[in-house]
């Protein structure tokens, strides 16, 4: 079935479903509207039914961060709706047995407790499981929650990413769809580990790896403070995971100073990467480091990804 249904997010707490008929009729014919009931305050959401997908595209195109309804705090979300049946629960592309109902909950403050989570996210739908990551650096608390069904779990994300903030923390969560759905999320989306055996779980990355060679290990730290040292990047990025190889750029130039950090697996890699760019800050830096992962994955970074060997002259690759 074509998305004819927008989902509506970033509504003022109390809207009816005839102000959002009103409003969503300059684009076309509405069918249904579903406003989500119970919603905690500052986070209702609706579905909106159009007759075509023409219409649904239309609104979305016209209406997405621009649309403002009175008592809101902040321009709406519009989108396609992932789910296209009543009330939600179709996926586009038909039934989805395996659709993510797992969502990971980064950025959270130190201490947090089953029950703050699941009062939050339980406006959502029906919350099945919570896990808390134990044993998280100070400032690095992550969780996962996983919903009844895919639809709960996709308005959490959707409603939540980078407006949610609770008590005691620095910042805004993140808050995405899953990439691994298992118990504690060991158990990826496609399919689940050889062996059935767990691994290390790690936060899900924001693009898949889809280079023809082996998966990178390894990341580009750059804008480092000049004289730092390999114990300095050591402590720091085994929060992420097994670090294994630590290459320091010798003879850069002053304000220029880049390494090389290499892990045991991608995973970890990844997960390094998209905790700390532009958001790492070592002390004497000037700026948050630049984190990437390394095009070059040899040692000292010679190996391009593509698995064609040395760069140019053997020589290493600036990032």
């Amino acid at each position: 079935m074509a998305g004819r249904k927008i989902f509506v997010g970033s509504l003022p707490d109390g809207i009816d479903a005839e102000s959002l008929q009103l409003e969503f009729s300059k684009y076309g014919i509405v069918e249904d509207v579903f406003v989500k009931p119970n919603c905690e305050p500052g986070r209702q959401w609706a579905f909106v039914t159009f007759q075509s997908q023409e219409q649904a595209q239309l609104a979305k195109d016209s209406c997405d961060r621009i649309l403002t309804f009175p008592g809101a705090a902040r321009a709406c979300d519009v989108m396609l709706a992932k789910n296209q049946g009543m009330f939600g629960q179709e996926p586009l592309g038909g039934g989805q047995p395996d659709a993510p109902k797992k969502i990971f909950v980064g950025s959270l403050p130190d201490g947090i407790q089953e029950s703050t989570l699941r009062a939050e996210f339980s406006g959502f739908g029906v919350i099945e499981e919570v896990f808390i990551k134990p044993g998280c650096e100070p400032g690095r608390q992550w969780a996962f929650v996983t919903f009844q069904r895919h639809d709960q779990a996709q308005a959490a994300a959707v409603a939540t990413n980078n407006v949610l903030m609770f008590p005691g923390c620095v910042k805004t969560c993140e808050v995405t769809l899953a990439r691994n759905q298992g118990m504690f999320g060991q158990g990826t989306l496609s399919s689940q580990h050889a062996g059935g055996q767990p691994q290390t779980v790690y936060p899900p990355t924001r693009g898949a790896i889809t280079a023809a060679a082996p998966a990178p290990k390894k990341i580009f730290v750059g804008s480092l403070p000049d004289g730092i040292d390999d114990a300095t990047l050591r402590l720091e990025f085994s929060k992420y995971g097994d670090v294994g190889e630590i290459f320091i750029k010798p003879g850069c130039e002053i304000g220029r100073q880049w390494a090389f950090v290499t892990f045991a697996t991608p995973e970890q890699a990844q997960y390094a990467k998209d905790a700390c760019d532009r958001v790492l800050m070592f002390p004497g830096g000037i700026k948050p480091c630049e984190v990437t992962l390394a095009k070059n994955q040899g040692m000292f970074g010679q190996e391009p990804l593509d698995g064609t060997g040395k760069g140019a002259g053997g020589r290493l690759q600036r990032q």
